[in-house]
């Protein structure tokens, strides 16, 4: 007999055969030399609380560079406010890696109300995702962190919130393209979700990838089977860190007046073809030359004369 293997166990054999991605494709690993010296708060604390505790407020509460280019230089401001009731005195840990730079001037105690400026500066070398973090130690309170990140976007889309595709007859199709493009060289992934779906309108791809300084057409169609004025709502999704999708919706319509117009279009068209030929001398090919026999009947008369 046979023992059928649940889901669960299935899963799990297959997440086992697949080879596990390099943690170093993802984050930078620090190398330390031995000429650096241990961060005893590096070493002994652990840094697990985001944006506040009871004294210390990150704003913001994590720094992105999103969009960058090579070799160029960025930078980023970090404030560390003092939201208690009392002075106090925090340890500022730096970032690690070194696409990360930070900077910042602490001459006295924290005065309530007051702030640390901390700035990172970020040069990037590679097309990649990339992370470090701020960690700040605070006496007798939990420890802070703030997560750095930089990560390639597409910086040139531009998909409108709402398109109007022109009214059509009943039975005619139309279609609407709505390019995805893409100027960063790297390839992303895309998936269009509809959202609010009507009978009326079809979406075409609804994923797939846009190609490193390239584009892809999502091709948007509306045939209308009835007189109405329809709409769908689509979300457009792109595989690129701290994404926000965009919503679209779309508008189309179709009434009995198309149908009229169309007709007269039609009538009128026929009556200028008509009319076009009949003014027309009849073609060379259609005139048939006289034949001898007609030329001498034609000249009898004249010398019975």
């Amino acid at each position: 007999m046979e023992v059928a293997h649940t889901a669960s166990e299935t899963f799990t054999d297959s997440q086992r055969k697949k080879t596990p991605l390099p943690l170093c494709r993802l984050v930078e690993d620090r190398k330390r030399s031995p000429s650096d010296v241990p961060h005893h708060l590096l070493e002994t604390q652990t840094y697990t609380k985001l944006k506040s505790n009871s004294a210390i407020e990150a704003e913001p509460s994590a720094l992105h560079f999103s969009g960058f280019k090579l070799g160029k230089d960025y930078h980023r401001s970090l404030k560390l406010i003092n939201i208690s009731s009392e002075v106090i005195n925090i340890h500022i840990i730096p970032t690690q890696t070194k696409h990360f730079k930070t900077k910042y001037l602490k001459k006295h105690r924290l005065v309530p109300g007051l702030s640390y400026t901390v700035k990172v500066h970020f040069c990037p070398d590679e097309w990649r995702y990339f992370y470090d973090c701020i960690r700040i130690h605070c006496k007798g309170e939990e420890n802070l962190q703030v997560p750095v990140h930089a990560y390639p976007i597409i910086d040139d889309l531009h998909i409108p919130t709402h398109i109007t595709i022109p009214a059509v007859p009943l039975g005619q199709s139309v279609s609407h393209v709505i390019p995805l493009s893409c100027s960063c060289p790297i390839d992303f992934e895309f998936q269009v979700h509809i959202i609010q779906p009507h009978k009326a309108f079809s979406v075409q791809p609804l994923s797939g990838v846009i190609p490193a300084n390239g584009k892809v057409e999502v091709t948007v169609t509306f045939r209308p089977f009835k007189y109405d004025t329809s709409q769908v709502t689509l979300q457009v999704v792109i595989s690129q860190f701290n994404s926000k999708p965009y919503v679209c919706t779309l508008s189309g319509s179709s009434s009995p007046r198309l149908a009229l117009s169309q007709q007269e279009k039609d009538m009128a068209h026929a009556r200028e073809v008509l009319f076009v030929d009949s003014r027309e001398p009849p073609p060379v090919s259609l005139i048939q030359p006289l034949t001898k026999t007609k030329q001498r009947s034609m000249r009898t008369p004249e010398k019975s004369k």
